[in-house]
Formats: C-alpha cells, structure tokens, sequence
C-alpha cells in the first residue's frame, strides 16, 4: 500500500498539502522503506514483481478489475514513482525486472507493445542515473 501512496502522490497539486506530502516522502517514509529493504529484501523484491504474493495486492489497480495490460503498466509507474527517491537499488532492481519484462514479453499482445514504450524508456533511463 506504501508503493500505492507514492504513485497517487506523485500527482498531487503543486500547493501546501502537495508540498507538505512531498517533504514526508524523504523525511519519513522513505527511510523506512530502505530499513525494510534491509532488513526484508525478500519481502521488498514479492511486493514489487509484476504478480506480488496475495498481501501485496492491495489498492490502486488491484482494487478494481482491469485488464492485465493494464495492471502491468499502473505497476511500472509505481516503480518508476519510487526511483527519484533512491528507493530502488541495484539488487532489488535485478530481482524484479526480468520477471517485469518477462510478464510483458508473454501477456501483453503485440498490438498493445507500444502502450509500454515510454514507461520502460523512463524507467531505464532514471535507474541508470
């Protein structure tokens, strides 16, 4: 549900509440997410794979139905969501992404391929940064 609330943050209104959410993502939450990384890796890395373990379905796109295209996509921009805040390392990121692109290689047809572009093209050019 954390990663839910930093995708929905993310598009927040630029004024005092949008601000001051902005200011709890680093101070707070942020922390807490990379003490769970290290102390939880396993946990981490199940919550972010395209299909996460039952627990981790919580919010966003799990709470309504939609297609598998669509869950897939509304999942890349929740990990793109987390990367400005150094959530994502390097380990975690080669735990989960083969399994990313192995979901979108074998359950997104060819005709809705393109739907993915841009979201894989920030993705890959944020974590290389």
């Amino acid at each position: 549900m954390v990663f839910q609330w930093f995708h929905s943050t993310a598009y927040m209104m630029d004024d005092e509440v949008g601000s001051l959410v902005e200011k709890l993502k680093p101070q707070f939450v942020t922390k807490w997410l990379k003490t769970v990384c290290e102390v939880r890796f396993d946990v981490m890395v199940m919550c972010l794979l395209p299909k996460p373990v039952e627990f981790a379905r919580v919010g966003g796109y799990w709470d309504k139905s939609c297609s598998k295209v669509t869950q897939l996509k509304e999942g890349l921009n929740r990990i793109l969501c987390l990367i400005p805040y150094n959530v994502i390392s390097q380990p975690l990121w080669e735990c989960f992404m083969p399994e990313w692109l192995e979901a979108i290689r074998t359950e997104v047809p060819d005709n809705q391929l393109k739907e993915f572009r841009e979201v894989l093209r920030l993705l890959v050019s944020s974590i290389s940064t």
